[in-house]
C-alpha cells in the first residue's frame, strides 16, 4: 500500500458528529506516519459582561471539548497517527484554521460539513466549511457526519 501524501493534517474540533467524522477521517489519511492536529477554536461569548464570567465560560467549553476529544480517541482507531488537540480563540473560526494551517505547514485540512443556515444545509456545507474552502489554497476535504434519519 502506498504511503499517504499527507503528513500534517488539520481538522476543526467542536465535538459535533461531523467533527468526529473529520477527525477519524484525518487519522486514517495520516497513514501512521503523519500528525493530525485537531484545532478547537473558542469564540468568546458576547452575552457575558465581566471578564471573570467570560473566562469561566471559556474554561467550561475547553474542559468539555477536551473530554470529548479524549473520548473520541479512546473509541476510534488512530491508525498509528500522532494526534493532538490545539486551542485557538477567535470570533472567525475559518480565519483561525486557515492561518494555523499555513503557519504550521499543514498539507491538508479536513473539516466536517454542518451548519445552522438552512440554505447552506441544503447544499451540505456550513458557514465555516464554506469560508475555509474559499480562503485557502490548501486542499480541503469536506466530510459528512453520520446521517440524521429524521431529515
Amino acid at each position: 500500500m502506498p504511503a499517504s501524501p499527507f503528513h500534517r493534517i488539520l481538522t476543526g474540533w467542536d465535538a459535533s458528529p461531523a467533527a468526529r467524522t473529520a477527525l477519524t477521517t484525518a487519522m486514517s489519511l495520516a497513514d501512521g506516519r503523519g500528525v493530525v492536529i485537531a484545532r478547537a477554536v473558542l469564540t468568546p461569548p458576547q452575552h457575558i459582561e465581566t471578564g471573570g464570567e467570560q473566562e469561566r465560560d471559556l474554561g467550561a467549553q475547553r474542559r468539555w471539548l477536551q473530554e470529548e476529544f479524549e473520548n473520541t480517541l479512546r473509541t476510534s482507531p488512530t491508525h498509528g497517527a500522532r494526534v493532538r488537540l490545539e486551542w485557538g480563540e477567535s470570533p472567525d473560526i475559518a480565519d483561525d484554521l486557515c492561518t494555523y494551517a499555513v503557519r504550521h505547514g499543514c498539507d491538508l485540512v479536513v473539516i466536517g460539513r454542518h451548519g445552522s443556515d438552512s440554505r447552506l444545509r441544503i447544499a451540505g456545507v456550513g458557514p465555516v466549511a464554506r469560508d475555509l474552502s474559499s480562503r485557502t489554497s490548501l486542499p480541503v476535504l469536506l466530510v459528512s457526519g453520520p446521517r440524521n434519519r429524521e431529515t
